[in-house]
């Protein structure tokens, strides 16, 4: 089965499986979708990357093979834009990280794992905190990282990881220094009339969201991750080492115990129908 390591060839591996595929975007995504499928038979698998999706969305539009393919909204939640395929399921927020997001349950997981039996704020507040710091002190290069993917050339705006970005190894604010000079290198390098229109498309967006649905993911899990294991470690007054992985799964369970409105709600019951559907190309 070699073939089914190109682009093309994974279109075609439903067929070597005795219940239906759900693609995601990478690895760490399967901490976060297993637990909305409970009590339907499937399996996931990671396509790593655009032109694996593009194949997998091609065949499904040529072929209307019988799997189902989960997509980052990534910037395009900006547009309202429909899905390229019935099983084609497009996040409503940058990525599966953003719906983690959630002071209430990610308070009650660091109770938890701070073994703590009270019910008290432990990460609400400073939650809270960073959404407002990131209105205020993020937001112009979020702007531009919108625009600079409108580019054909796209210049690196925003890191990969968002310890750049903050004051030192352990803190969870920004630097206001290092902020500004990315900002004022950026707008020399993004076209202005992009940087004109994403600014409008991104405020109008944040009319009705927050900014935490649209930052990128992985700088989103950066501050969560320093936040948890900071007020976790303050409550049990000892280190407690969490690995990536560990902590993606407990707050991927805590957040889908305890938020069922919106778009959590929206996302398991859109989820759960296409998949059910899907089981009935199965013996």
């Amino acid at each position: 089965m070699a073939f089914t390591r190109t682009a093309s060839g994974m279109a075609e591996k439903w067929r070597f499986h005795q219940v239906p595929t759900v693609w995601v975007e990478g690895p760490t995504d399967l901490f976060f979708y297993p637990p909305i499928s409970t009590g339907i038979p499937c399996r996931f698998e990671a396509f790593h990357g655009c032109e694996n999706a593009r194949a997998l969305i091609c065949a499904l539009k040529e072929n209307d093979y019988p799997y189902l393919v989960v997509l980052d909204g990534d910037y395009s939640v900006l547009e309202r834009k429909r899905s390229p395929h019935r099983r084609v399921v497009v996040l409503p927020r940058y990525s599966f990280e953003n719906f983690l997001w959630e002071p209430a349950a990610i308070n009650t997981a660091c109770l938890r794992h701070a073994r703590c039996g009270d019910q008290k704020d432990l990460v609400v507040n400073e939650m809270e905190k960073i959404v407002r710091t990131l209105n205020k002190e993020l937001l112009p290069a979020i702007i531009l990282d919108v625009a600079a993917r409108k580019m054909d050339t796209a210049p690196d705006v925003l890191p990969d990881r968002v310890e750049p970005l903050l004051k030192n190894a352990t803190s969870t604010e920004f630097d206001g220094a290092r902020l500004k000079a990315l900002v004022k290198r950026a707008k020399t390098e993004v076209d202005k009339k992009f940087a004109r229109d994403s600014a409008t498309r991104v405020r109008s967006f944040l009319q009705e969201r927050c900014i935490s649905h649209l930052i990128a993911g992985h700088l989103l899990f950066g501050l969560l991750r320093r936040t948890f294991v900071q007020a976790a470690n303050k409550e049990r007054g000892s280190k407690s080492v969490t690995a990536d992985d560990a902590l993606l799964q407990m707050l991927s369970d805590a957040v889908w115990k305890s938020c069922r409105v919106g778009d959590h709600k929206w996302l398991k019951r859109n989820f759960r129908s296409k998949l059910r559907k899907l089981t009935l190309h199965f013996p």
